[in-house]
Order: C-alpha cells, then sequence, then structure tokens
C-alpha cells in the first residue's frame, strides 16, 4: 500500500468545495507471478471514508486476506472498491485474460467526458475551448444556482459539442425555475439538481423538464438503484465503480438495466490505476451516455502509468488488456507505504 499525494493541474471547483490535489492510496497484490492494482480514491462527499479512514481499512482487510479470509465488500467505500479492484485484476491476471474477459465486457471505446470547473463565463468558456480542441466530444459544467447564463454561454459558443451539466445537489426547490430555463439548452442531462435525499423534488423536476435527469450522490449502494427507479426520481444514475468496486459495478448495471435507468461510469478524478476499471466497465452494455473519463494529462502533469490514458481520434477511451504502472512515478509521490507478507 502506498499513499500518494498528487497536485491538480487545474483546481476542480464544484458548488460545495474546491480541489487543487488528491490523497488516493494505491493497493497492490501480489501472488506468485501475477499482480493485481487497486486505488482508493476517497473524494469528500462521494465516499463513506476519508484517505486516513480508508488507509485504516485497507490495514484490516490486507491483514484478513492474507490470513485467507474473504474481502468484505462495503458499499459506497474507496478503500472497499480498492480491494475489489485489486482482487478483480489479479484473478484476470492468473488467468491470463483482460480485465475486460474476466468481468464480462467488451473491448470497445467508450464516449469519454470530461468536468469544467466552476468559474465565471470567460473561463468556463476557455476551459471547454481547450477540452474540445483535445478531442474531448462532451464536456460537463459544473454549476451552482445562478450558472444559468454561463451554461447559455457555452451552448451557444459550441453548438455541435454535447453539454451536460452537474449541480452536485446544489439546487433547491426554489431554483426550479432556472432549472426549467436549461431545458431548452439541449443538454445530455442534469446530473445531480437537488440533495441526494430529495427523491420528490426531482420526481417534480422530472415532469417539468425533458432533459434527462441523472443522479450521482444519490447512489452509495446498490438498494439505491431500485428506490430511484421505484421513486421515478430519474433517468438515469451514475454509477461509479471507484466507491463500489468492479463486483458491486457490475450489479448495478444489471439492477439498473432491470429497472428501465440509463447509466453513466462517474469518475472521482482517479489516477490511471483506477481508470483501468473505468475505462472497461464503461464498455458495458448498460452504460448508455458519457462517462467520467478523462486523458491524464487533464489532471496529473505525471500519472501512475505509462503510456498515460488518452482518448483517440473520435474522443473516445479503449480499455487496456493490462496497465503498467509507473514504479518511479509512485514512490516519488508517496508520502507512506506499507507491506505486508504472508
Amino acid at each position: 500500500m502506498w499513499e500518494v499525494e498528487l497536485p491538480l493541474l487545474r483546481p476542480l471547483t464544484t458548488a460545495g468545495q474546491r480541489v487543487d490535489r488528491r490523497r488516493i492510496t494505491i493497493v497492490r497484490l501480489v501472488n506468485g507471478s501475477h499482480t493485481g492494482w487497486g486505488e482508493a480514491a476517497t473524494y469528500p462527499g462521494h465516499t463513506r471514508d476519508n484517505p486516513d479512514e480508508a488507509w485504516q481499512l485497507l490495514l484490516a482487510e490486507s491483514r484478513r486476506l492474507l490470513g485467507a479470509g474473504d474481502p468484505v465488500l462495503i458499499e459506497g467505500s474507496a478503500a472497499s472498491a480498492a480491494i475489489d479492484q485489486a482482487i478483480t485484476t489479479l484473478q484476470a491476471a492468473a488467468a491470463g485474460v483482460s480485465l475486460a474477459a474476466h468481468l464480462g465486457t467488451p473491448i470497445e471505446p467508450s464516449a469519454s467526458s470530461v468536468a469544467i470547473g466552476l468559474g465565471s463565463a470567460p473561463d468556463v468558456i476557455g476551459a471547454v475551448a481547450a477540452a474540445n480542441d483535445a478531442g474531448y466530444r462532451h464536456v460537463k459544467l459544473k454549476i451552482a444556482p445562478g450558472s444559468l447564463g454561463t451554461v447559455e454561454a457555452v451552448r451557444n459558443a459550441f453548438p455541435d459539442l454535447g453539454v451536460a451539466v452537474d449541480a452536485n445537489a446544489s439546487y433547491r426547490r426554489a431554483d426550479l425555475e432556472e432549472l426549467e430555463a436549461m431545458d431548452r439548452l439541449a443538454l445530455e442531462y442534469i446530473e445531480q439538481p437537488l440533495a441526494a435525499p430529495n427523491l420528490q423534488g426531482h420526481q417534480v423536476l422530472r415532469r417539468r423538464v425533458t432533459t434527462p435527469i441523472v443522479l450521482d450522490e444519490a447512489v452509495h449502494r446498490l438498494g439505491d438503484v431500485v428506490t430511484i427507479a421505484t421513486a421515478g426520481a430519474a433517468d438515469g444514475v451514475a454509477i461509479k465503480p471507484g466507491r463500489l468496486g468492479p463486483t458491486l459495478t457490475m450489479r448495478a448495471f444489471a439492477l439498473a438495466q432491470r429497472h428501465g435507468l440509463d447509466v453513466k461510469v462517474g469518475g472521482l478524478v482517479e489516477t490511471g490505476i483506477g481508470k483501468h476499471s473505468l475505462a472497461t466497465l464503461a464498455a458495458h452494455e448498460a452504460v448508455t451516455l458519457p462517462n467520467d473519463l478523462a486523458e491524464s494529462n487533464h489532471w496529473f502533469a505525471r500519472d501512475l502509468v505509462v503510456p498515460p490514458w488518452a482518448l483517440d481520434a473520435e474522443g473516445m477511451m479503449l480499455p487496456r488488456l493490462a496497465i503498467e504502472v509507473d514504479q518511479s512515478a509512485l514512490v516519488d509521490r508517496a508520502v507512506r507505504h506499507h507491506r505486508f507478507r504472508r
């Protein structure tokens, strides 16, 4: 286990916070000649554990695994997701197959989207222009009450670009008129407009707009997918492998399909290690919306994998058969390290 600190090339500002660096724990499992990698990308408001809690949970899980025990999959926990990622990639390596083949997903490119943080209209337009020049066919604008003018400006400046918005639960019932006004801007979806528990409010909004409503912060457990569908609170859900792990993500996909919900794969500003699971799972047939799959060089000056993740010529991201971790980058950025042996 290594905890790394990685500065972001650009801060990600949302309605509730500004993130300019990432504290992430990387997990490596080795069994003979086979290796599995996982990533605990804890994120405030999105995972139930913070970096220190994730480290302690990973210590406990490592002891359990080395004692030949079974891992405990904790819904919403980045640490649990990291263990599941590591076990799953180790199993794939031991079987001599890709992670995609192990999970039963195709090796096909997926529609990629990059998050653009809150800012003034000129700053946001500049960031969108840079993303467009980099080859992205979709962007997701972070919004908060009062963002209508900025979203309009982006839509007018880039009429052919796919644009979605993500409120991170910052709107209230009194703000519904602004969200209704965005309905005429041909957005791909509105993500988590209201507070996560407010399913009734989302149900009301969904009746008043034609733009699909996608919930994210409301999805921490498998049962949340069923609850959202039953309440008629959304058209789709953002499933985050970084807080569920590959095993539970696959189950969440099945539930979403069964209940007629669209799906996107959500990110937590992971390194290239965590992106291995994201890009693989994003190719699943349940996924129908553009995914949070940014290139390595969008967030990090030096990622932890080589080569860095990049879009193809069509603005898509292709899953890899395997990843190669840049050990020197991992060691250079590590602030603590722990090793277990059996």
